[in-house]
């Protein structure tokens, strides 16, 4: 189950069905330290799947749109959440190194919702991890609307401890804005630049200012779509240490027991 189904119609009463009866799972892809002489999973990022009863899943960019049209994206987000906490405790209790972290990718509608922040908080008491190891991805689409309820939910998350990372960095129209003015920890550059690394020297540019631009900001950075050794060693040059892509790792279930490569 590791290759996308054919564009299949999908109707909201069926992903109903599904997420209410555990049919949706999670895959993992790793996001890894480049920077010393190994390179070193640091952590994972979540990815909803839809699994197909004849094998292959529906991808995401089909049925998260669908379930944010019927309201479901806010329970699918607070079990996407619940999970990776729960995953993260199991992979800690297993023995693996301080440090590692979870990711998940969090709808604009979930922003707005007034108990968002103390959602999370719960589910980090409950399950034991410390907020500094779940990172929540936001997308430009979060915040554009410049709604009261999400600025005191990012808020709230960055004073509990929760990292806030700005994902597909790069495609908006006011990136800078959100840098300078969220509480951000991470920013995630767009495939879309790492694809044509090292040789486009318009993608170069671009990349290779952003990366001294987060230095100086102090912002972790994470190059997504990494998918050949060449892009991942430019990169280390250029003083990014963590990427993510099929070079080390496509999305799958998690391995307990693998916490390097």
């Amino acid at each position: 189950m590791t290759e996308a189904a054919p564009s299949t119609t999908v109707q909201t009463s069926d992903l109903t069905s599904a997420f209410e009866n555990g049919d949706l799972l999670l895959h993992y892809q790793p996001k890894v330290n480049v920077s010393g002489r190994w390179p070193e999973i640091v952590g994972y990022e979540a990815l909803a799947r839809w699994p197909l009863a004849g094998g292959g899943f529906i991808p995401p960019d089909q049925f998260i749109p669908l379930a944010e049209e019927c309201g479901l994206v806010l329970s699918l987000d607070i079990w996407v959440i619940e999970t990776v906490c729960q995953e993260l405790a199991h992979l800690q209790a297993g023995g693996a190194r301080s440090g590692l972290s979870m990711s998940a990718n969090v709808s604009p509608q979930q922003f707005r919702q007034p108990h968002f922040a103390q959602s999370v908080a719960d589910i980090l008491t409950h399950t034991g991890i410390a907020p500094s190891d779940l990172t929540l991805e936001i997308t430009e689409r979060a915040v554009l609307d410049e709604n009261e309820t999400t600025g005191r939910n990012i808020l709230a998350l960055s004073e509990i401890g929760v990292s806030l990372s700005l994902d597909d960095f790069g495609t908006g129209y006011s990136s800078l804005f959100y840098l300078r003015d969220l509480p951000l920890k991470e920013i995630k550059l767009d495939r879309s630049f790492i694809s044509g690394l090292p040789h486009r020297r318009q993608d170069a540019a671009i990349v290779s200012a952003t990366i001294n631009l987060a230095a100086e900001l102090g912002l972790r950075v994470v190059a997504e779509g990494v998918e050949l050794p060449g892009q991942a060693a430019w990169l280390r040059l250029k003083g990014c240490q963590t990427v993510q892509g099929f070079l080390y790792g496509r999305p799958a279930v998690l391995d307990h027991h693998v916490t390097a490569l």
